[in-house]
C-alpha cells in the first residue's frame, strides 16, 4: 500500500496590527527669561551730600551717564551698575590692593585679635588678608547672604548678615574689634556719615580704621565747601588720628579714646 502522503502545514496567523501611535500636540516655545537688569534705579540726588543738583547727560534704562553734584562735586555713574564678575586681571589687581593694604595695617598693628570687614561680600579680603595675620579672628558683614556661603567656606570666623548701620548689629559690635576695614563700602552706602560713625563704634579705643575709597577728598565734603574738606576732615572731627597721608586713597586712621 502507499504511504500516506503528509499533512500540510497549518498556515501562520496573520501578525497583529500595531497599534496606533499616540499623538502629540507640537512643541511650544517657552518664552525666553527677560534679561536681568542692566543698571540699577536712577539716582536723583548725590550719593555723598544728598544735593539733588546734578550736572550731566541724560540717558534711557539702557545706559548710564557720568553725572557730577554741583555742590560737592562728587562725579558718580548713574544709574549704578550692578555687580558683576571682574575679568582675571581686575582680579589679580584686587588681590594686589588687598595685599598692600594688609600689609599697611601689619606695620602698625602686627597681631591683631579681630578684625571686621564690612561689605566683605564673598570675604575675598579676609582671605588675602590670612596670610599675614595667621592668628587673627576674621569675621564678615554683608547686606546679601553671600557672607553666610563665605563663612561656610571658613574664611570668617562669625558672619552678620545686614548693614553696620542696622540696630541690632550696632549693639552686638560696639567696641569688639582692634581693626574695622570698609573697601569701597562707602561709595555704595545710602548715608556714607552714618556708615563711618558706625564702623568707629566697633572699633576698641585704641583700634584702626581701614578703608579704601576711590577719592578722600570728595567723600563726605559739606555741600557749601569751596575746597571740599572730605573723609580726612570728618575723622579729625570723630576724634580719629590719620595714620596715611592726604594724597592717599587707602586711608588709615586710629581711634582715640
Amino acid at each position: 500500500m502507499p504511504a500516506p502522503s503528509a499533512m500540510p502545514a497549518p498556515p501562520e496567523p496573520p501578525e497583529p496590527p500595531e497599534p496606533p501611535r499616540p499623538s502629540y500636540p507640537p512643541t511650544v516655545a517657552l518664552p525666553a527669561a527677560p534679561p536681568p537688569p542692566r543698571h540699577g534705579p536712577r539716582r536723583a540726588d548725590c550719593p555723598w551730600c544728598g544735593s539733588r543738583s546734578l550736572r550731566g547727560g541724560r540717558a534711557g534704562a539702557q545706559r548710564a551717564v557720568l553725572e557730577r553734584c554741583r555742590e560737592c562735586r562728587h562725579a558718580f555713574r548713574n544709574p549704578p551698575l550692578p555687580p558683576r564678575p571682574g575679568h582675571p586681571a581686575v582680579r589679580a589687581a584686587v588681590r594686589l590692593r588687598y595685599a598692600a593694604a594688609a600689609r599697611a595695617v601689619l606695620r602698625l598693628r602686627p597681631e591683631p585679635e579681630s578684625w571686621l570687614d564690612a561689605g566683605t561680600g564673598d570675604a575675598d579680603f579676609p582671605a588675602t588678608a590670612r596670610a599675614y595675620f595667621p592668628y587673627t579672628a576674621f569675621d564678615g558683614l554683608d547686606a546679601t547672604h553671600r557672607v553666610l556661603r563665605a563663612r561656610a567656606a571658613d574664611r570668617l570666623e562669625e558672619a552678620h548678615v545686614g548693614r553696620l548701620t542696622d540696630p541690632h548689629l550696632t549693639a552686638r559690635l560696639r567696641a569688639r574689634y582692634d581693626v574695622v576695614s570698609l573697601f569701597q563700602h562707602l561709595e555704595r552706602a545710602a548715608d556714607p556719615r552714618a556708615e563711618l560713625r558706625a564702623a568707629l563704634h566697633a572699633l576698641r579705643p585704641g583700634g584702626l580704621l581701614l578703608l579704601d575709597v576711590a577719592d578722600p577728598h570728595r567723600l563726605l565734603a559739606p555741600p557749601a565747601a569751596t575746597r571740599p574738606a572730605g573723609l580726612r576732615a570728618e575723622l579729625a572731627e570723630l576724634g580719629c588720628t590719620l595714620l596715611t597721608g592726604p594724597r592717599a586713597h587707602r586711608v588709615l586712621a586710629r581711634k582715640e579714646g
